[in-house]
């Protein structure tokens, strides 16, 4: 047993809090020294983003294999009606030098950062998983690699120097050779230089924004005309900027003035200043007026003032125009190597007239990132208010609202453009942007009429809201009174027909979205409505209101509200009967009387928006609810129809408690420390301090600290202890991550993702105990497959199944997670997917703006700092499960660097690599849906949300009951010997936790104040 020390020692329950906008990775980053935290969440590690080089783990196929000139995926369109895998194989173009080559490096060109993407943790159990997967995939029907191919690998790697070995007998021979030699470990060679072996790709962020203020001015430096078009002309064909700027050519142009005017001159007097280096984080982003500047591996200053130093020149700047530090404005990494002011004639640059060494045009990254942000922030909030005042959409809820914005297509149309002609099928609503004016014109030749319309003014709405009954267009002339004409419905139920002909007076921005868009995104317009109404009306009713339901309950909730029809003098309720299925009752349509002898004052009239029932959902005086639930409720009044006709939408007590799970919350603010029923006697023991904790093993360690497996004395059950130090934390500025990963771990629990038991902490560290995953990686797993990598598609179907499951729990709690990737999804002894290490998640209530994430699963509008929500999770979820199948992931390319593969994932062009002929054309369109570059067409982000996800047609064959209950049997069951077993994942010596905390400075009173709600 082993103890570490403890100062003051303070525990806290798990408890909801805050999240703080800086993120960090507090998780699962392999520390620099190459060992591994084993997946819950490290001790910390290296998250310095060094030099990274051209091999990946997990993301390189072994060859890049010829195909036909047929279509890729990805952007619009769909797969191919003929399916055929060959179609969709990549092409020699598509591979290596040529998918990364650099149209905009033409005098602009950054220093080539190479992408470390290496093994992450071994994870120790390849062995024991490769003989398993055999079985796995013969119960699957999956062609093993034969013994020729098995040599044709081998002679493929004699030919890049990596020697053959001619005993390969068996699946876990050949298994464990393609751990060691798959090209992502050794390029397109497999053979990895050993000077880079314990190289990982780690997590990135961003340093916190500054509080948002909607109304920032960006700073203004003065600049001749001729430095500003200059300035212009550099930022045009780089990446960064080309991709981030909107899309809109006259929005484009302001931000492009902003953008220019905030660059300030920035001299450098004499040679050997460093600019940036590559041992910290860069500021800014940097153009070369005049002067050079040189790139250094390895730069080691002179120490004579205005002298070179040493170290190794790898390239330089030297024409006006090129430009360094690019990717220091997405995230905090610092340069790939050190850029030092030269000046030196023999550079050929352009030499600067007052003598000095160089003279640049640079912009500091916050300014450049909040430029974005607050552009984005201003369209969202300008849509939204112009969406409201369209009369089919005033009941909408901002959600509804925010996904028809974010879905709306922008464009440009010239003075004179007819949008659409009286007499045209009204199928497409129509939105004037920031800028133009559209005239209106119809009724000709009987008078005729004309309307100008401005910005953020609407028409064509009839589009979306053909068959709304006027009760739920709402009353337009209580707010606004309507200017537009109403498109002609034809007899016989027909698409509406327009009764006007649009046309733009000026240069005008229009937003438009079609019908069959609208259904995509949003889904019924009236089912939405309906929806919105519920929401607010629950939320109003004072069973619910003074209770502690989440968003995300009233969203279930509404959801299960059915509507009942009942003819004239139907009694709904008798005063005195008792009750034998209480519910809630909204009155949709009609009118209802209620009347009560015992309390008259309760008699009363209820129509449409009205709602009664609320005393039958309250426990009778045993504290027992009524129906199934076994107590007696009696009704106290009288409840007829009385109108012909009524529409009810019911909401039953049974309802309720499937989504509230307790009862007793309900008119009861006070939070609940509420339980999943079902859960072992093992996992409601509770822990209450270190004390009760004993150590046995350390298997976890890194820079702000170490993961021990403890147990509770005189039982095993085992629990992973994550121990950090304050001191690093706070001098990595990290401690407001950690402070944001434990409030949204205390808002979780579900089977598929890490449970937070407890947090302690002391004088000197933070502890968090977590439920312990002992199966190891899901990585192992794919790196145990095939020839390829990968799983049988049965296994992949499983572990995306559990794996979404866990994700919509998150998304359901308004929680993005940000990090998925099979490093991060452990399986538990039944063989069940489990999500681990939550340093990137967030609480999201509408889109968030840091840039975060492991590169090769990041989304493309993380990379464009255009907002992200929820829709991250589903991108990384696509990525995961073609890696699943294919053993690699979709943007990587042998030799691609970090920008290359940005671009990659923005341009969203991915293939399917050769040799996977049996996996389904479902499958590849699952993967299609997941991966659509816009948000709002992405799969999970549509009208049904993660149903979709769940009813695709390659999911069809899981019964997520069942899956949920782990009634499932997984495709494969990791060996674990007892509940303290770590052999699935690498030891650790424990003397590594010998110089944890030595020579660490003791925090001050008010530092400790940092931790206080922890």
């Amino acid at each position: 047993m082993k103890r570490l020390p403890k100062f003051g020692l303070k525990s806290r329950s798990k408890s909801n809090g805050s999240a703080d906008e800086y993120p960090s990775n507090l998780g699962i980053a392999r520390p620099a020294n190459g060992r591994s935290d084993n997946g819950h969440g490290d001790g910390g590690g290296s998250l310095k983003q060094s030099s990274l080089s051209t091999s990946s783990s997990r993301s390189a196929h072994k060859s890049t294999p010829k195909m036909p000139t047929t279509p890729t995926t990805g952007g619009g369109g769909g797969p191919p009606e003929t399916f055929s895998m060959e179609g969709w194989r990549r092409s020699e173009s598509a591979s290596g030098a040529d998918r990364n080559d650099d149209e905009d490096d033409q005098g602009f060109s950054e220093p080539k950062q190479e992408i470390f993407l290496g093994l992450r943790r071994g994870g120790g159990s390849i062995d024991k998983i490769a003989a398993q997967m055999k079985e796995l995939h013969v119960k699957a029907g999956t062609v093993m690699p034969s013994s020729k191919r098995k040599m044709d690998l081998i002679r493929e790697d004699q030919r890049h120097g990596v020697g053959g070995d001619d005993t390969l007998n068996n699946m876990k021979d050949f298994a464990a050779a393609a751990k060691k030699k798959r090209p992502e470990q050794g390029g397109e060679g497999y053979a990895r230089p050993s000077s880079v072996t314990n190289n990982v790709l780690c997590n990135i962020h961003s340093s916190p924004l500054p509080e948002f203020d909607i109304a920032y001015t960006p700073p203004v430096y003065p600049k001749s005309d001729s430095d500003a078009q200059f300035i212009s002309l550099a930022l045009q064909r780089n990446f960064v900027f080309a991709n981030a700027l909107s899309d809109d050519d006259n929005i484009r142009k302001r931000e492009m003035k902003q953008v220019v005017d905030s660059f300030e001159l920035h001299t450098v007097p004499h040679a050997g200043v460093v600019i940036l280096n590559n041992a910290s984080p860069g500021d800014h982003f940097y153009i070369l007026k005049e002067g050079s500047v040189r790139y250094y591996s390895g730069y080691k200053p002179s120490s004579k003032k205005g002298k070179l130093g040493g170290g190794k020149c790898i390239g330089m700047a030297s024409k006006p125009g090129q430009s360094f530090g690019e990717l220091c404005l997405l995230y905090d990494c610092p340069a790939p190597a050190d850029c030092v002011s030269s000046g030196d004639p023999s550079d050929t640059g352009l030499p600067c007239e007052d003598g000095s060494a160089c003279s640049l045009w640079r912009i500091h990254k916050s300014t450049f990132r909040q430029i974005l942000a607050l552009r984005t922030m201003r369209r969202d909030v300008r849509l939204r208010e112009a969406l409201q005042k369209v009369d089919c959409l005033r009941e909408l809820d901002v959600e509804y609202l925010r996904k028809i914005a974010d879905a709306m297509h922008a464009r440009n149309v010239e003075r004179g453009e007819v949008l659409y002609r009286e007499g045209d099928v009204c199928d497409t609503f129509y939105l004037i942007g920031s800028e133009g004016k559209v005239k209106l014109s119809g009724g000709y030749p009987n008078g005729g009429w004309n309307i100008i319309l401005g910005p953020g003014e609407g028409f064509a709405h009839e589009a979306i809201s053909h068959g709304l009954s006027d009760e739920l267009m709402g009353n337009p002339s209580s707010k606004q009174p309507s200017r537009k004409p109403q498109s002609a419905v034809s007899p016989n139920g027909d698409p509406p027909i327009h009764t006007s002909t649009a046309m733009a007076l000026e240069r005008t921005v229009i937003l438009s979205m079609s019908n069959s868009h609208f259904q995509r995104v949003v889904g019924s317009l009236e089912d939405a409505i309906h929806l919105s109404r519920d929401r607010r009306l629950l939320r109003s009713v004072p069973l619910f209101r003074d209770t502690d339901l989440e968003d995300f309950e009233y969203e279930l909730l509404t959801a299960l509200i059915e509507n009942v029809r009942f003819s004239v003098d139907k009694e709904i309720f008798v005063e005195g009967d008792n009750i034998d299925e209480p519910a809630l009752y909204i009155v949709r349509s009609g009118a209802v009387e209620a009347l009560s002898e015992e309390h008259p004052r309760l008699n009363r009239v209820i129509q449409s928006g009205g709602y009664f029932g609320e005393d039958t959902l309250t426990p009778d005086e045993n504290m027992r609810f009524g129906g199934a639930k076994g107590g007696h409720k009696y009704s106290d009044q009288t409840v007829d129809v009385i109108t012909d006709e009524v529409i009810l939408g019911r909401l039953t007590l049974a309802n309720i408690d499937s989504v509230i799970q307790d009862l007793h919350r309900l008119g009861c603010r006070r939070k609940k420390n509420y339980r999943r029923k079902g859960k072992s006697a093992d996992e409601d023991e509770t822990v209450d301090s270190l004390d009760d904790l004993e150590f046995h093993r350390l298997f976890g360690a890194g820079t702000f600290g170490r993961v021990w497996i403890v147990s509770p004395y005189g039982r095993k059950v085992p629990y992973a202890l994550k121990i950090q130090s304050k001191r690093e934390l706070l001098d990595q500025r990290q401690a407001g991550g950690a402070q944001r990963e434990r409030a949204v771990m205390s808002k979780l629990d579900h089977p598929f993702v890490c449970k937070l038991v407890n947090t302690f902490q002391d004088e000197a560290c933070i502890y968090m105990l977590l439920r312990f995953v002992q199966g190891g990686e899901l990585l192992n797993l794919i790196q145990g497959g095939d020839q390829h990598g990968g799983l049988p598609e049965s296994a992949a179907k499983f572990f995306a199944a559990g794996i979404l499951e866990g994700l919509t729990h998150m998304h359901q709690r308004q929680i993005v997670y940000r990090d998925l990737k099979p490093e991060n999804v452990l399986l538990d002894h039944d063989g069940y997917a489990v999500i681990v290490d939550f340093g990137f998640s967030k609480i999201v209530t509408d889109k968030t703006y840091t840039f975060c994430g492991t590169p090769l699963y990041i989304a493309p509008e993380i990379i464009l700092s255009r907002g992200h929500d929820r829709g991250v999770d589903y991108w990384a979820l696509g990525c995961l499960v073609y890696e699943m199948l294919f053993g690699t992931t979709p943007f990587y390319a042998p030799g691609i660097d970090q920008k290359g593969l940005f671009k990659q994932i923005v341009r969203g062009k991915w293939n399917v690599p050769q040799g996977h002929n049996k996996v389904s054309r479902s499958a590849v369109e699952f993967i299609w849906g997941m991966l659509q570059r816009r948000p709002p067409e992405r799969l999970g982000c549509l009208a049904g949300g993660y149903r979709d996800i769940k009813n695709h047609a390659w999911l069809q064959e899981v019964n997520f009951g069942k899956l949920i209950k782990k009634k499932i049997s997984a495709p494969w069951k990791p060996d674990i010997s007892d509940p303290l077993d770590t052999s699935n994942f690498e030891s650790l010596d424990d003397a590594e936790d010998e110089d944890f905390l030595r020579g660490k400075a003791p925090l001050t009173a008010k530092e400790q104040l940092v931790f206080q709600d922890f």
